[in-house]
């Protein structure tokens, strides 16, 4: 791309969050300049956690195969400081209403290459990789994009209708916006060491993971993508990360598990955990997303997760505003729906984070008495936006996936768009009007009613569901006339400025 080139969207920083984003935007049609500071991908793991929500993600921008690489998850036990079990539980969930299994663990780098693989190759994506932001001008019309390259210094300068910052936790863009961050008080030190095992295993749990707690400093172990290890030590407030990063260190910790010339180190640092968020997540043409609007500790294994929901939200309105189908305000609304999402993962992963720092063996503990419990997935409900009210229950929750009539999955014949799924006595009895009305919003209109779908509406006490093209429902029907009213809702949100409130 030239000196003064103009594409649509700018997405600056291209870890996971990135990535999905430009993957989406591509879909959509959109032309995307992807800049990242890194010239080739990080080569160790920084998030290794999945959910079933985020593999259905993948499935989205074609990457299902994906998973068969992936690592699926077991038991996770809390242990006392002498190594007493106090709490343990299932956590793996096996395959869930969306298709995929709960839980994995993946290994982000190959994730990464591939996708970046994907950008380079795509005819309306510009790379930008071993390139900094350095200047960001929103005049109203469009943004005048600066970025340095890293090996040279060279400046170019682009033109971008939106930019989106996924630059991570320390991101430029949001410190050139000028957003506040809002601090949910669980701020710890980690040290984290991943390690390729050359040899076997056997003195570790396999795919268990396990937390100790109880310690000065609480520590952690889990299978990341196999083979790979991770063990984890939480630093005190008076603890030297230096000391704790030599590598005399990383082997005295592994020794009673692995001799120090029985793996490989790929990682030993020490990273500061933060729970923020930051406030706006939209100013002008710029907009946040990933690390950059949100972070949080890892024990709920999340923020990846919540990263790919911010693109997956992000992506389809976008398109929708660059093509002039829906005004600027819709993008209001990701900020509205996202935050109090994602804000829901931040306060539970805190609380965690800062109950591992406290934890105590409880009065009389013995070996043998603990919970065992298997843990239900959590479905925060997203906020106010592109959605029917709370009087409809199902809306602004993550829709499942259920198999059609021939096998395949929900999405795969629906794609990256609205869709209208429900009883054909239901669906087959609406107005002319809203026919054409779903017609002129591309919506998918499934014309069959499965089982799976069958008895997913009638758990949810509906008949018939409009789905938006992030997976999560817009809003359900019992009769004709309402789901007249509910499409009529739709096209009013998507064409008209929406309120957030």
């Amino acid at each position: 791309m030239t000196e003064g080139s103009r594409v649509d969207v700018a997405i600056i920083g291209c870890g996971t969050t990135g990535l999905m984003l430009a993957r989406l935007l591509a879909m959509e049609g959109l032309s995307v300049a992807a800049v990242d500071r890194s010239r080739i991908p990080i080569g160790f793991p920084r998030a290794t956690h999945l959910d079933d929500e985020t593999v259905r993600a993948f499935q989205t921008i074609g990457l299902q195969d994906l998973e068969k690489g992936f690592t699926p998850t077991a038991t996770y036990r809390f242990y006392d400081a002498d190594w007493r079990i106090v709490k343990e539980f299932v956590w793996s969930q096996g395959v869930t209403e969306q298709g995929w299994a709960s839980d994995y663990q993946f290994y982000q780098p190959d994730w990464e290459a591939i996708n970046r693989g994907y950008t380079e190759e795509d005819p309306n994506t510009s790379t930008y990789y071993g390139w900094t932001i350095v200047g960001l001008e929103d005049s109203g019309d469009d943004v005048d994009v600066t970025v340095r390259e890293t090996s040279t210094s060279a400046e170019t300068t682009f033109k971008a209708s939106f930019v989106v910052g996924s630059d991570g936790a320390n991101s430029p863009v949001r410190k050139l916006i000028g957003a506040s961050q809002f601090d949910h008080q669980a701020t710890h030190r980690q040290l984290i060491v991943d390690i390729h095992p050359l040899v076997g295993t056997e003195r570790l749990p396999g795919r268990d993971a396990f937390i100790r707690g109880g310690i000065r400093n609480p520590f952690t172990y889990l299978m990341t993508a196999e083979p790979r290890l991770r063990f984890e030590e939480m630093l005190r407030p008076d603890d030297d990360a230096a000391t704790f990063e030599r590598s005399e260190h990383a082997y005295e910790l592994i020794e009673p598990y692995l001799a120090p010339h029985e793996y490989r180190i790929l990682r030993s640092d020490v990273y500061e955990w933060r729970s923020l968020t930051a406030d706006p997540w939209r100013v002008g043409r710029v907009l946040l997303a990933g690390d950059a609007a949100h972070t949080m500790p890892p024990h709920l294994g999340q923020g990846a997760c919540s990263g790919i929901r911010d693109a997956t939200n992000l992506g389809w309105k976008l398109g929708r505003v660059v093509r002039g189908e829906s005004p600027p305000e819709l993008l209001d609304t990701y900020e509205s729906e996202r935050k109090p999402h994602v804000t829901t993962y931040t306060v539970l992963a805190a609380g965690m984070a800062n109950e591992i720092e406290s934890m105590e063996t409880p009065a009389g503990a013995t070996a043998g008495e603990h919970e065992v419990s298997e843990v239900e997935p959590v479905r925060p409900r997203m906020g106010p936006g592109v959605r029917a009210d709370d009087s409809d229950e199902a809306a602004g929750r993550a829709s499942a996936q259920p198999r059609l009539e021939g096998g395949e999955l929900m999405d795969d014949v629906v794609g990256y768009r609205f869709a209208l799924v429900g009883d054909p006595a239901v669906v087959g009895a609406i107005d002319p009007e809203t026919t054409q009305l779903l017609g002129r919003l591309n919506v998918e209109v499934l014309d069959q009613y499965p089982p799976e779908m069958r008895a997913w509406t009638a758990n949810l006490d509906t008949a018939a569901v409009l789905i938006r093209p992030d997976r999560y429902i817009f809003g359900s029907a019992t009769t004709a006339a309402e789901l007249d009213d509910l499409v009529g809702r739709l096209g009013a949100s998507l064409n008209a400025p929406v309120s957030a409130s």
